[in-house]
């Protein structure tokens, strides 16, 4: 496992030489592992500071034992850390959010608030290769584009996941054979939670006809992440070349081009994620009429034009 971590450096780069870190830790396992093996390639990343942020979403009964193990935790191996709190039902409430997405606003809010105060250059977060393929099969049932399914980097602008080419198997071998304590989090088994069934249910299954599961899924996502930068200089060109001032887009243009380069070009253009939305206004280029994209905005065919406006 911590071969990986050391090829994934050589190869990627993602933590420059002499750099602060400040550790997303929550006390799981994966987090555990993270902090463990970063100490023990302090030499080779060449740190100069890895310090660990805990975030208390006050949600669980078990929230306040966890944030104890994390600064006992941290006291043993003589870390800093630094932890925030807030109630994110009360604020996934005033802002419409699933808890889901409202935890992970105000967390990372709060690491990022920590890194700037206290001086950090990098976010480490435990995100795993067995994450990404949870992600990718979450996002394939939702019915989203290639995006969805290539999942995260391992490096996004200050956030580095060392553990990117990781799976969960060996983060648990790992932690297992060093000995290591964490605590468990009881709503990662609550299967009231489409991920958790896809963890606890699907992967297994997965698993049972490729047990290899993760490491051929990130040799498909390479070479579907070649494809996508490809399509993504493709569909740049078409999008200016098809632009009518800052608003409009020439039908004729985006006719002549093949659906998959005119759904790429609509959705850049309108800053539109939704596939469904996205073929509303591709069907535009074939007739009259107009789109509501949601959140204030239209697309209107106007003759030989495809115009974006703020509804009234």
């Amino acid at each position: 496992m911590v071969r990986k971590v050391i090829r994934l450096q050589r190869e990627e780069r993602i933590i420059p030489e002499g750099s602060s870190v400040l550790v997303a830790f929550s006390g799981g396992v994966d987090s555990v592992v993270l902090v463990e093996v970063l100490l023990e390639l302090k030499g080779f990343f060449r740190l100069k500071r890895i310090a660990l942020a805990h975030f208390n979403h006050m949600i669980r009964k078990e929230a306040e034992r966890d944030e104890e193990f994390c600064r006992t935790f941290a006291e043993a191996r003589g870390l800093e850390i630094f932890t925030g709190r807030e109630n994110v039902k009360e604020f996934a409430r005033k802002e419409g959010k699933s808890l889901e997405e409202a935890g992970r606003d105000l967390r990372y809010r709060f690491l990022r608030e920590v890194k700037k105060r206290e001086g950090f250059d990098l976010i480490a977060t435990a995100h795993h290769l067995t994450d990404m393929v949870e992600t990718a099969i979450l996002w394939m049932v939702r019915g989203s584009g290639v995006e969805g399914i290539l999942g995260f980097e391992p490096r996004e602008g200050d956030v580095v996941r060392p553990l990117y080419r990781v799976s969960k198997e060996e983060i648990l071998e790992f932690a297992k054979a060093k000995g290591l304590s964490w605590v468990e989090d009881r709503t990662n088994y609550d299967m009231r939670f489409f991920r958790n069934r896809i963890r606890h249910r699907v992967i297994p299954v997965l698993k049972t006809a490729n047990r290899n599961l993760e490491e051929t899924f990130l040799r498909m996502r390479e070479i579907l992440k070649r494809e996508d930068e490809l399509l993504k200089r493709l569909s740049r060109k078409v999008l200016e070349e098809a632009r009518e001032g800052d608003e409009c887009l020439k039908v004729s243009r985006l006719r002549s081009e093949d659906v998959a380069l005119q759904r790429r070009v609509i959705r850049d253009w309108a800053g539109v994620r939704n596939l469904s939305k996205v073929e509303q206004v591709r069907s535009l280029l074939r007739r009259g009429g107009e789109v509501n994209l949601g959140g204030g905005l239209l697309v209107r065919r106007r003759g030989p034009l495809l115009c974006l406006k703020k509804s009234t």
